[in-house]
């Protein structure tokens, strides 16, 4: 009889531990009266489940058929609701087929089992990709969901997520009420977005509006890394060309006359003359652009300069034997006297005075410094008319990152007032400008001119720009200062370069 009760107990407790492990709110909620838990999701037997160890960090050992995406979130989190971030999850690529991928975690605690049977739907079920991508136990329940920022209307971006249950994730998709700081602060990028190239690791359009052509065969290094170098012109015969139709023209979605902020940032390498950063229009003739006047601005000359740099040619008596030289100076009856009109006298009477050797009149100036900084210029023009031209003086460094935002302050379908911004701090204001006055444009560059193509060896020919472009994006609303401001944070974090702004 006793036998019988002990086999009983021990199958009890087995039954116990089997759903502590695999259900432990079953647990909880079945004792929560008499046995205050630690905490929801969070069971006696959770802390003894090992991580998974058989795939983690290192993406080469993956299971046999996939490859993993290195683009995406790769981590330890908790999607057994074990109060443990002990299982794995990344985004798997099919070998046999690229287009397919979904999100798979590890378990853990079943070190060795397949790594791919908790996963969420593929690509060929209509599982959408987003590289903003994150966990968050979006429903509360104490286990993480597959998150990420999904475009879900024509000009609406929202955080949504495939929850987890117990087995897999689930197919439908909810929203995220309260993502991250981080993912909320990409959100505010997206409001009012018309296109968005980041140049960070591919050339994509985050807004999914542009289709993007490259020439003289620029590449971009697509390993995802913490930093980044931006997208490299070499001012030979690279450029982008986009456009929101296949044939690359503006006008079906991009609206040239409804975009009222543009943001960039932009590195010169040289200044290659009038380099154009993006230029918006038609061949020979552009509509809207910005870019840099001539080859850049010299150093500012010295007013004075040392004794020693001034050259023979600029004192106010020449070196001899040429030119005026120096004689003796007397009077004219004294001059009589040793003339060779006076035949007797052939001895000057008087010691020899030479004039006085006079300051030049107009100093020469130190030589000129190298072109280190450039003026800004933003110009908008309707057909052969220009309607607009602001010219921001040294604004653009030389060999050094700068960030470029040129927003209007209103929604004014006319004449809105702009301000221009430098580094996140405002560096020119127009009253009542103008905003580009055509939506259909066919020649839409990026580091290159409209106006590129010479006629004569005489013309001031725009050269292509030499350098780098980095977050390159155009809004349909005005760009707040705040907005700017995270921007230029968000880029220098990703730049490498010193944020001294506070986020």
């Amino acid at each position: 009889m006793y036998e019988g009760y002990l086999l009983l107990g021990i199958l009890l407790l087995l039954t116990i531990v089997v759903l502590e492990l695999w259900n432990p709110s079953f647990i909880n909620e079945g004792f929560q009266n008499i046995v205050k838990t630690v905490s929801v999701g969070e069971g006696m037997w959770s802390k003894w489940v090992p991580r998974r160890g058989d795939v983690g960090l290192d993406p080469t050992g993956e299971h046999e058929g996939y490859t993993r995406d290195i683009r995406y979130f790769a981590g330890y989190t908790d999607v057994q609701r074990l109060g443990q971030d002990h299982d794995f999850c990344r985004m798997l690529q099919s070998v046999s087929d690229p287009k397919e991928q979904f999100f798979a975690c590890a378990l853990g605690g079943t070190e060795g089992l397949s790594t791919v049977l908790y996963k969420t739907p593929s690509t060929k079920d209509g599982f959408e990709l987003s590289r903003d991508d994150y966990m968050n136990d979006v429903l509360k329940e104490g286990r993480s969901g597959y998150c990420r920022i999904l475009k879900t209307g024509t000009e609406q971006f929202e955080a949504k997520c495939n929850p987890a249950s117990d087995s897999i994730f689930k197919a439908k998709l909810i929203t995220d009420s309260n993502p991250p700081p981080e993912i909320q602060k990409m959100l505010s990028f997206y409001e009012g977005i018309v296109f968005w190239l980041r140049l960070r690791d591919d050339l994509l359009d985050y807004a999914k509006n542009l289709t993007v052509s490259t020439a003289g065969s620029m590449e971009i290094d697509e390993v995802p890394s913490d930093k980044t170098e931006g997208l490299a012109f070499n001012g030979q015969d690279q450029f982008l060309r986009i456009g929101d139709t296949p044939d690359l023209s503006f006008g079906d979605v991009v609206q040239l006359r409804y975009v009222r902020a543009f943001s960039f940032w932009v590195y010169f390498e040289e200044f290659t003359n009038n380099a154009k950063i993006f230029d918006f229009g038609e061949s020979g003739q552009p509509s809207v652009f910005v870019g840099i006047i001539g080859r850049g601005n010299p150093q500012a000359q010295q007013d004075t300069v040392e004794p020693m740099i001034l050259d023979e040619s600029q004192k106010t008596i020449p070196q001899g034997p040429s030119g005026a030289q120096c004689v003796l100076e007397q009077s004219p009856q004294k001059a009589m006297a040793t003339s060779r009109g006076n035949i007797e006298n052939y001895d000057c009477p008087m010691p020899e005075i030479f004039g006085k050797i006079m300051d030049p009149l107009h100093k020469k100036a130190a030589p000129s410094g190298p072109n280190v900084s450039a003026d800004l210029l933003y110009e908008v023009w309707d057909t052969r008319m220009r309607k607009l031209h602001i010219q921001v003086k040294n604004v653009i460094p030389l060999k050094k990152w700068v960030h470029i935002a040129i927003t209007a302050t209103s929604m004014d379908a006319m004449k809105p007032d702009l301000k221009i911004y430098a580094d996140g701090k405002m560096v020119h204001t127009e009253a009542g400008a103008c905003l580009p006055q055509t939506n259909y444009t066919s020649s839409n560059y990026i580091g290159k001119s409209n106006t590129a193509n010479a006629t004569s060896q005489m013309d001031n020919k725009d050269e292509l720009f030499q350098g780098k472009l980095f977050d390159f994006r155009g809004y349909r609303t005005p760009m707040t200062d705040k907005k700017i401001g995270d921007t230029v944070v968000w880029g220098k974090t990703l730049l490498g370069l010193d944020v001294l702004e506070e986020e």
